[in-house]
């Protein structure tokens, strides 16, 4: 066998150093916003309708989803069949207030632990304002995923959360989600929506 000159080794670890650090970068978390995305975290005010169905370790569900963002508040509405069982939640900053209907609401500054109290999980709710719409929150780095034959983004991973977005639907001049998994913390969200409506 003819061994490599030591110019010929050099040369090749050097190659070998450089495939790795592009490599690193592929997976590199990334933060701000995707250029091509500015759109949507633009949107300051827009309401959607459609479903969510909910896995976890000890139960599954699914409801009707109302989700109404206006500003720096969120309104949604979770309910069965003909409203029935609604449960509204609104959340403005760290604040989040939950009304279960005949009398029982709480309000609270630990979003995260009510929504684990009064739903059985919890979900990162100012990131998830951004996940809807198709786009990972600017407040925390995110890895993005690609998928199918064209190697095109379809989700990415943040705060230990997966996001993968199955359909879109056009709505103006945007591109915005109709079907979407979130999966995390031993739970499974699967979001499909019916209509968007963007305001102005």
């Amino acid at each position: 066998m003819k061994l490599l000159s030591p110019k010929r080794l050099k040369a090749l670890a050097l190659a070998a150093s450089l495939l790795a650090l592009e490599g690193c970068s592929l997976l590199a978390t990334t933060t701000g916003a995707p250029p091509r995305e500015q759109a949507l975290y633009d949107l300051k005010s827009w309401r959607m309708e459609g479903r969510i169905g909910v896995k976890t370790p000890d139960e599954g569900w699914t409801a009707n989803l109302f989700w109404e963002h206006e500003g720096r508040q969120d309104r949604l509405r979770i309910s069965g069949p003909f409203s029935q069982g609604m449960l509204s939640i609104i959340v403005q900053d760290d604040l989040i207030h939950i009304n279960e209907g005949n009398g029982v609401e709480q309000t609270s500054r630990d979003p995260d632990a009510l929504l684990r109290e009064r739903l059985g999980f919890s979900v990162p709710l100012r990131s998830l304002r951004y996940w809807v719409t198709g786009v990972p929150s600017p407040d925390a780095e995110y890895v993005p995923v690609s998928g199918g034959a064209s190697g095109s983004a379809r989700g990415f991973r943040q705060q230990g959360w997966s996001l993968a977005y199955e359909q879109f639907l056009k709505v103006g001049a945007l591109t915005l989600p109709q079907r979407a998994t979130i999966r995390g913390n031993d739970v499974r969200l699967k979001l499909i929506a019916d209509s968007w409506v963007i305001k102005e």
